[in-house]
């Protein structure tokens, strides 16, 4: 059961702060107030990936006390509206058997930010990649240390490993490559570069996982392990006038198996309008 089904929250320029210097994700929106009223915002806005790190490990923790007997976990989110630093919010959590859900709401409006969910789930099948890249063991422990969370703990290890692929999935050159099949004209070496050029918003996060990331004793295992990872082809719908929309997808393995998958939905905004 949820001992406390209300939690409130009030982000600041230090989380956006701290989940740039992991993500390198330093787009103006969450650190140049001119630029975030120039599109409209009241105020800066924490990253969409660093709210995101709070439900998963407030879900996570509400699993743990009744975990079903599943060897996959999936965990669901819909982001509706940008989190604004300093502003209250709460968020509201739920649990039915085998499944917890949670609602990021504006304290003073009660509109939603965003929701998810985490439950059990089918085995995780990965396609047949024939190329894997690897991230040495030094360099997983060394990012984890880097993390803004604690990875020694079971809810937030999973929660490490999809931001970790997070990272890797927008400073791939493929991701990128993609990208400017519908942004013509756009210098960047990295997604991360467009992101400080045109504005995206993030609208969906999906990731898959082993359970073992979060029932283990022990999450150095896997945090002390080298990484297989591969990345998707990315699928890209929408025009210039309304937006692209770009789903990428990347999974990684470890010695045992699948270990996770992340997928995300980015949406750039009209271009005529920026």
């Amino acid at each position: 059961m949820i001992s406390n089904p209300n939690l409130n929250y009030n982000y600041s320029l230090s989380d956006a702060e701290r989940w740039a210097e992991f993500s390198g994700d330093y787009n103006p929106i969450h650190f140049d107030l001119q630029h975030a009223q120039h599109l409209g915002l009241p105020q800066l806005t924490v990253h969409g990936m660093r709210a995101m790190l709070d439900i998963k490990h407030q879900l996570s923790t509400a699993l743990l006390t009744a975990l079903p007997e599943a060897d996959f976990l999936r965990f669901n989110a819909r982001l509706r509206q940008p989190v604004l630093c300093h502003t209250p919010y709460q968020l509201q959590l739920s649990q039915t058997q085998g499944q917890v859900s949670g609602n990021l709401q504006d304290s003073s409006n009660n509109e939603s930010c965003f929701n998810g969910k985490l439950r059990s789930a089918p085995a995780l099948v990965q396609t047949d990649i024939e190329h894997w890249a690897i991230l040495p063991a030094d360099d997983v422990h060394q990012l984890s240390q880097q993390f803004p969370g604690d990875t020694s703990q079971p809810a937030e290890c999973w929660g490490f490993f999809d931001a970790l692929l997070f990272k890797l999935l927008i400073a791939a050159p493929q991701t990128l490559a993609t990208a400017k099949q519908v942004l013509p004209g756009i210098q960047a070496e990295t997604l991360i570069d467009v992101f400080q050029q045109v504005p995206v918003i993030q609208t969906h996060h999906d990731v898959h996982f082993s359970t073992d990331l979060l029932r283990i004793n022990n999450p150095y295992l896997f945090v002390r392990s080298a990484l297989h990872y591969a990345i998707e082809p990315t699928l890209i719908v929408g025009n210039p006038d309304d937006g692209w929309v770009l789903r990428s997808a990347i999974s990684a393995r470890s010695a045992i198996g699948p270990l996770i998958t992340t997928a995300v939905t980015l949406k750039t905004w009209p271009l005529a309008a920026h």
